[in-house]
């Protein structure tokens, strides 16, 4: 049990790093889009720049859900007990990965309700799917390219080129596919948990006003 919990310490350097990275878009979606019901877009350029950044950082969130090989990796060491993993190792690692995606959903949310409250889209799927979409190629380029959100300012040479080579590479489309299906479920999982809790302290809340 001692070498699982050296191994708990070690994990949160990297662990608290990626969750910062997602809680980014999280906190900027409840400041971008705070208002459920807005008349127009904003012509505050900070808030174009915020929506920049949001963009850029979404695919951290969802990120976190392929860093499920370093529980692989943890789980093969031979100095690490099976009563290490289970106890120790496992909880964490869900604990993380369930707050990583927890805040992609609720920045998907957000981002939705402000969208429909300008009556930007009609059909809500549709946009669900396409950031699903936009995110399975982000955390591709993330995972296997090594590329960071904000390498798009720092190093767009090195972005175009990367984009460009995968359209050669078969296992970016396979990559960004199975992404696609696991984001997508698992999104629509999450939604429906969140929107279940949601209606259930309204109600809640409304019984106890009258």
């Amino acid at each position: 049990m001692a070498e699982a919990f050296e191994q708990f310490l070690a994990n949160f350097r990297w662990m608290g790093w990626n969750l910062f990275l997602a809680i980014i878009p999280c906190v900027l979606s409840f400041i971008l889009f705070a208002k459920r019901s807005p008349k127009r877009l904003p012509h505050n350029p900070i808030w174009w720049l915020g929506l920049v950044v949001f963009i850029l950082f979404l695919p951290n969130a969802p990120y976190i859900i392929t860093d499920i090989i370093h529980f692989v990796d943890d789980s093969r060491s031979a100095e690490i007990s099976d009563n290490g993993i289970i106890f120790i190792l496992i909880p964490q690692y869900t604990v993380f990965i369930l707050l990583g995606f927890q805040c992609y959903v609720l920045s998907a949310i957000k981002l939705i309700q402000y969208a429909s409250g300008l009556k930007l889209i009609k059909n809500i799927v549709s946009l669900e799917i396409i950031l699903n979409f936009i995110c399975a190629i982000g955390v591709y380029w993330g995972r296997f390219n090594r590329l960071n959100s904000w390498d798009v300012i720092s190093q767009p040479r090195r972005v175009i080129h990367d984009a460009i080579v995968n359209l050669a590479n078969p296992n970016f489309f396979f990559g960004t596919i199975l992404f696609f299906i696991v984001f997508t479920t698992l999104y629509y999982i999450f939604k429906w948990i969140n929107l279940a809790i949601a209606f259930y302290w309204q109600n809640r809340h409304n019984q106890i006003s009258i």
